[in-house]
């Protein structure tokens, strides 16, 4: 973690934005019906009504109402459903 702090505070003297800092996550809402998640890590808790992955800086938790993956790889995923909130922890 040490090393991901020195990483952002080059990017922010570069003025570089810090979504294109590797590792971070880039969350998308597209209206309330989906979320588009890059860099997630792993999925740790999936059901209807909440959907939690991990990055690698953080804990990405999506809660809504009949929640599907629409699709996923291993670097991206598409949420579907009533969203209600998205939020992250560390």
């Amino acid at each position: 973690m040490m090393f991901y702090g020195l990483k952002c505070r080059v990017a922010e003297s570069l003025h570089i934005p810090p979504d294109v800092i590797p590792g971070e996550p880039v969350i998308t809402m597209l209206g309330r019906r989906n979320v588009h998640i890059e860099n997630y890590h792993r999925i740790e808790c999936f059901g209807e009504e909440e959907i939690r992955l991990r990055a690698r800086t953080c804990r990405v938790i999506v809660c809504g109402k009949r929640l599907v993956v629409e699709y996923y790889t291993k670097d991206e995923m598409l949420i579907g459903g009533q969203i209600i909130s998205v939020r992250t922890e560390a």
